[in-house]
């Protein structure tokens, strides 16, 4: 499958970055709506917490290969802490995720789950001090406005489903704040295999206590979901190392089509207007947050440029 992956990837060398980032990106999006799909059959047998713990026992089993290539010596890390944090956090986001879309419909769970750029610019500002001017903070409210027209709380019964997704988006952004304090100190095939080896183990501790042995067609679920998974992480990957994220972000919210498809044809579900009318909401403000952000980064790495060039001046 890797091999697969890179062949693919050579071809694709010949194609601008931001056209090739997308493709990646828009792939990956793909990947994970099967991957999604699959948790419905999956738990009619098993619990969620355990299709999560076999999800990333597979994972790593498809990964050890690339570990071990990278040869990371990961005891050493001077992060260790921090990385043990993260792959709970992941982990405690998966099982959120994977409980939820068991209640929802997928295109309702996955529209509440794209407010999770906005909590990372709540964390960024409450725990990096990164400056979010009004601008981006009206663009916070705006997409809190698109989860509560989802929700629609007193006009729809609001279940555990949707906090579940909440939950996610949150704990998932405490996540992607963890991986800048963490990249600031360690390169990205670090941080990825830490998060890899420990959130297997991590999983494992709440899936005993609701452990039953799967049928034969339950691990044949589990190792398409892997797979599935495993391709839509490395595409994402790829996507991010091609071009800017603020480029070629915008092409995620292509999943929700992917979602609301596969919700169609595999489950019959079909979104009604208010989803329709919130998803749109929250992703103009987490489009317009990335924009900011992009242009913030811009402005910072020109500042730094010109502040070099005094240095060298004096």
């Amino acid at each position: 499958m890797l091999t697969a992956i890179r062949r693919l990837s050579a071809r694709g060398a010949a194609l601008p970055d931001v056209t090739r980032g997308a493709l990646y990106l828009i792939t990956a999006g793909f990947f994970f709506a099967l991957m999604t799909s699959i948790v419905r059959p999956a738990a009619v047998e098993l619990h969620p917490f355990q299709i999560v713990f076999l999800r990333n026992l597979f994972c790593l089993t498809l990964m050890l290969p690339w570990l071990f290539q990278a040869r990371v010596n990961l005891l050493q890390s001077p992060q260790l802490k921090l990385h043990l944090l993260r792959a709970t956090l992941f982990g405690a986001a998966m099982m959120c995720w994977f409980t939820a879309v068991t209640m929802l419909p997928l295109v309702d769970a996955v529209s509440l789950n794209f407010t999770a750029p906005i909590f990372v610019t709540i964390m960024a500002s409450l725990i990096l001090r990164e400056t979010v001017r009004l601008r981006r903070w009206t663009a916070v409210a705006i997409g809190f406005g698109g989860m509560l027209v989802i929700v629609r709380p007193g006009f729809q019964e609001f279940n555990l489903g949707h906090l579940l997704v909440m939950g996610d988006a949150i704990i998932w952004a405490a996540a992607v704040i963890l991986v800048r304090i963490l990249s600031r100190r360690e390169p990205p095939i670090v941080i990825v295999s830490h998060m890899f080896v420990w959130v297997t183990p991590l999983s494992l501790i709440p899936t005993l206590f609701v452990w039953v042995w799967p049928s034969p067609q339950i691990w044949l679920w589990m190792v398409a979901m892997a797979a599935c998974s495993t391709v839509g992480h490395i595409l994402a990957t790829r996507a991010l190392a091609a071009a800017e994220a603020s480029a070629v972000m915008p092409f995620d919210y292509i999943r929700l089509i992917f979602f609301a498809s596969a919700g169609y044809l595999f489950f019959g579900e079909l979104p009604d207007e208010w989803t329709l009318v919130g998803a749109a909401i929250i992703v103009a403000s987490s489009l317009y947050i990335m924009r900011r952000e992009a242009i913030v980064a811009r402005q910072r790495a020109a500042a730094e440029r010109m502040a070099d060039g005094a240095e060298d001046d004096n």
